[in-house]
């Protein structure tokens, strides 16, 4: 049988990286998914890989999940499964271990009304398997390929794909309604793989733009952030600018507007903390204002510091735009570390991309590596060896003579040993005093 995919799959499928290092074996969890369709087709049913696994196959992408659809009712994959977790029972879901992994088996199912423009308030399980992949949201998701590798394509997944779209399954308008997290899922798809929104799709995302405000800001941060995490974020951040999707949180929305002409400097950026942190400080949000945007995303307190620390560099130094000035690195690498000065360093090299100074990361490194003490914990003295030696109660002065001691060690030759930091911080105490 000729291959009815094979302009498209070129070669085998393969599996996530650090998984396969994991495992042992390239396509292990493929084979492994495969034992599962095998039994399930033993006792009489059908059974498919679909969905997400399908699409990344036939794109040559590496695939994370593989997900198994099935017209066996869970009891049934229950039976044939001794080792299962009951994941989903509701909606039809067991969760089948082979070898140590997990492998979600679904029922064919329909779905009725939804709540909340979610979650369907009911299922209903089916015997076919156009009627499964009929509910799904992108006709790239509504694939699915047996073990023998043949592909069930009922809306034209393949061709949308040969075709880089995005389209949604059926009605558009529906779609979305019955979900409203998947306008931000097209926006993420149509970043990650670099294609477009077909034309029904894009006008009934603008109408039901709206919906996203019922959805829970969790879940929309992240797929916010697998937008700003994929290959083209700055695709992503137009088709939120066009089918204003965020209009609902005007604080979000300014951050994608196409007049902010820097949004292609993304692609440059390596993490999702840097790439906030830069949409933030090109819309000239001060870190007050970028703090409220991580609250209102509810991001957590560690990403939250993480991207104001951030902003708050910037605010300071006000880098211009392709204009590179001298950066006195020392100090900043004291004040806030390696980790931050790395993120910063990068955040640098975006903002003056097209005129990128010479100072490398290498040199930085090499000067954080360099310096004698890095916190003041590296001191040779304590706070309490500083009490004892000026024979002063304790108070703020510590800190602010021991960050001093800091900053002469590091950065101006003091010797880190107990006489060369107490002689220098007794004069610095009698000084205060006077």
């Amino acid at each position: 049988m000729n291959n009815p995919y094979k302009t498209l799959m070129k070669t085998p499928p393969c599996v996530d990286q650090a998984e396969q290092t994991r495992k042992g074996g390239i396509g292990l969890a493929i084979e492994l998914a495969k034992r599962v369709l095998d039994r399930l087709e033993e006792h009489g049913f059908e059974a498919y890989y679909v969905g997400g696994c399908v699409r990344d196959w036939l794109l040559q992408r590496p695939v994370h999940d593989i997900d198994i659809c099935t017209n066996a009712h869970p009891g049934d994959v229950i039976r044939l499964f001794p080792d299962h977790v009951p994941t989903g029972l509701k909606h039809g879901t067991v969760s089948v271990k082979v070898e140590g992994q997990m492998f979600e088996v679904t029922t064919f199912r329909t779905e009725g009304k939804y709540e909340d423009y979610r979650r369907p308030a009911e299922v209903q399980f089916v015997s076919e398997l156009r009627l499964d992949l009929e509910r799904r949201d992108f006709t790239m998701n509504a694939m699915a390929m047996d073990r023998h590798q043949v592909l069930h394509d009922p809306f034209g997944g393949r061709e949308d794909m040969e075709h880089q779209l995005v389209r949604a399954v059926g009605i558009p308008l529906e779609r979305f309604q019955e979900d409203a997290l998947r306008l931000l899922r097209g926006v993420r798809f149509a970043s990650q793989l670099g294609f477009s929104i077909e034309d029904q799709t894009m006008l009934a995302m603008k109408q039901t733009a709206p919906l996203l405000a019922h959805i829970a800001v969790e879940r929309i941060r992240e797929e916010l952030n697998k937008t700003l995490d994929s290959r083209a974020p700055e695709v992503g951040c137009q088709l939120l600018n066009e089918t204003r999707l965020m209009a609902y949180a005007p604080e979000v929305e300014k951050l994608f507007d196409l007049s902010n002409e820097h949004v292609w400097r993304l692609h440059h950026l390596q993490t999702v903390t840097q790439k906030w942190s830069l949409l933030l400080f090109a819309a000239n949000y001060s870190p007050v204002q970028s703090r409220e945007v991580c609250q209102f995303l509810k991001m957590s307190k560690r990403e939250t510091e993480a991207i104001c620390c951030l902003v708050e560099l910037l605010t300071r130094l006000q880098p211009q735009w392709d204009v590179p000035h001298a950066i006195e690195w020392g100090p900043l690498l004291l004040e806030v570390g390696w980790d931050t000065c790395n993120e910063f360093f990068l955040l640098l090299h975006a903002c003056w991309w097209k005129e990128r100074q010479a100072f490398s990361m290498q040199a930085l490194h090499d000067q954080y590596e360099n310096m004698p003490v890095k916190t003041i914990k590296d001191l040779a003295i304590t706070g309490f060896d500083l009490q004892v030696a000026v024979q002063k109660k304790p108070g703020e002065w510590i800190v602010r003579v021991l960050e001093s001691l800091l900053r002469k060690t590091a950065l101006h030759g003091l010797p880190n040993t107990p006489e060369a930091l107490v002689e220098v911080a007794k004069k610095e105490v009698a000084q205060d005093e006077h």
